[in-house]
C-alpha cells in the first residue's frame, strides 16, 4: 500500500526575505521624516513658550512697575512655573531689554 505524502505549507525562505526587504524599505523612508518632525515640534514649542513669556513681562511690568531683570524674577512672582524657563529642545530662556529669548 503507497504512503500518502503530506504536503507541508508555509512561506518560502525567498517570500520572507521579500516581506522583511519591503518592511526595511518603509522603516527607511518613515523614521527620518518622524524624527524631523520631532525637531520642528520642539522649536515651535520653544517660540510658543517665548511668546507667554514675553506676554507675562509685560504683565510683570504693568504689576511691579518695572521690567523683570531675569527668568528667575518672573518665577519667584508666580508669573511662569519653574520648568517654564527652558524650552524643550533644551535651550535657556533669557530676558533682555523686556524681551525674552531663547537661546
Amino acid at each position: 500500500m503507497p504512503k500518502k505524502m503530506h504536503k507541508v505549507t508555509g512561506f518560502t525562505l525567498i517570500e520572507m526575505m521579500f516581506v522583511v526587504s519591503i518592511i526595511v524599505i518603509l522603516m527607511l523612508l518613515v523614521i527620518p521624516n518622524v524624527t524631523s518632525k520631532t525637531a520642528m515640534v520642539k522649536e515651535k514649542g520653544c517660540q510658543a513658550l517665548v511668546d507667554v513669556i514675553d506676554a507675562q513681562i509685560q504683565l510683570y511690568e504693568i504689576n511691579e512697575g518695572h521690567l523683570p531683570g531675569s527668568v528667575s524674577d518672573l518665577i519667584s512672582g508666580g508669573y511662569i512655573e519653574p520648568n517654564q524657563g527652558v524650552c524643550p529642545n533644551g535651550n535657556a530662556i533669557s530676558i533682555s531689554n523686556g524681551q525674552a529669548y531663547a537661546g
